[in-house]
C-alpha cells in the first residue's frame, strides 16, 4: 500500500494512536513512523488501534480473531428488536465474543456462553469479558463437541462462510492477518453452516431460537438446510441483502 492511498482519517487515528503510545502531544514521530509502517504492509487500522466500538461496547481485537463487522451489529439490534429475555444463550464461532457479551449486556440475566474452536480467540473473548464487566462463560469447542446442555432458547451463530476457493479474493489486509479458519466455510460455503444445524438436529433441541449470518449468495440453500423447522426466515441487512437466518423448532 502506498502512503498517498490511505485516508486523511485514518492517517489522523494513526497519529492519535502514536500520541497515546508516546505519552507525549508533541513528541511522538518514532511511533507514528512504526505504525504507519505498519499500515503501509496492510495491517488492519483495527489491529493497530487495538481497540474497536461494537454496538455499546469495547472490544480488544487482534490476530486471535476476526475483526467484527457491522453486518454483525445490525444482527445484535435484530435480535434485541425479535427475542425477548432467553433463559439460556449460546455463541457459536464466539471469536472476539462481540455476540455474546453483547446478549449478556441486552439481556442480563440470562446465562450467556461463547465457544469457538480457537483456543486463541477463546483467551481473547476471555479477556473482553474481563474490559467490559460482563459475565459470560467461554470454552472451546469444535461446534457442539465440548456442549454438555441442550436447553438454549437462543443460539447465535455468525460462523465462516467464504467457500475455500474465493478466499484468494479477499483483501490483502484480510488475507494477510485475519485468521482464514473464521472465514473459510469450505467447499460450498456452507459446510460449517450445515454441520452446526445437523448437530442440533442431532440433539434434538426444543424450543429453540436459532440465527445465523450468512453469504447473501447462499440464502436459498442455507433456508434447504432447514426446510425440518417449524419456522424458518430470511432477514436483510442494512444494504438490503439477505444476510441473517431466523429459525425456530
Amino acid at each position: 500500500m502506498d502512503i498517498k492511498n490511505i485516508p486523511e482519517h485514518e492517517l489522523a487515528r494513526l497519529r492519535e494512536k502514536a500520541k497515546e503510545l508516546s505519552g507525549s502531544t508533541t513528541d511522538y514521530q518514532s511511533e507514528y513512523s512504526s505504525l504507519l509502517t505498519r499500515r503501509v504492509n496492510h495491517e488492519p487500522l483495527q489491529y493497530i488501534e487495538e481497540y474497536v466500538p461494537f454496538y455499546s461496547i469495547s472490544l480488544k481485537v487482534d490476530e486471535r480473531c476476526l475483526i467484527p463487522r457491522p453486518e454483525t451489529e445490525y444482527l445484535v439490534q435484530i435480535i434485541k428488536d425479535n427475542i425477548e429475555s432467553p433463559k439460556k444463550v449460546l455463541d457459536v464461532g464466539t471469536g472476539s465474543g462481540c455476540i455474546a457479551l453483547m446478549m449478556k449486556s441486552i439481556f442480563p440475566n440470562s446465562e450467556v456462553t461463547g465457544i469457538d474452536i480457537s483456543e486463541d480467540a477463546i483467551e481473547l473473548a476471555n479477556e473482553n469479558s474481563k474490559l467490559n464487566s460482563l459475565e459470560v462463560s467461554f470454552f472451546q469447542s469444535n461446534l457442539l463437541e465440548n456442549v454438555k446442555e441442550t436447553d438454549h432458547d437462543l443460539i447465535v451463530a455468525n460462523l465462516p462462510y467464504i467457500p475455500t476457493e474465493n478466499l484468494n479474493e479477499l483483501d490483502r489486509e484480510v488475507i494477510d492477518y485475519e485468521p482464514l479458519t473464521a472465514l473459510n466455510g469450505g467447499k460450498d460455503g456452507l459446510e460449517i453452516i450445515s454441520n452446526l444445524i445437523h448437530e442440533l438436529e442431532e440433539r434434538d433441541y426444543k424450543e429453540v431460537n436459532l440465527f445465523l449470518e450468512i453469504d447473501s449468495r447462499k440464502s436459498s440453500e442455507t433456508l434447504e438446510l432447514l426446510n425440518s423447522w417449524d419456522e424458518v426466515k430470511l432477514l436483510e441487512d442494512l444494504a438490503e441483502k439477505d444476510r441473517y437466518v431466523f429459525a425456530k423448532r
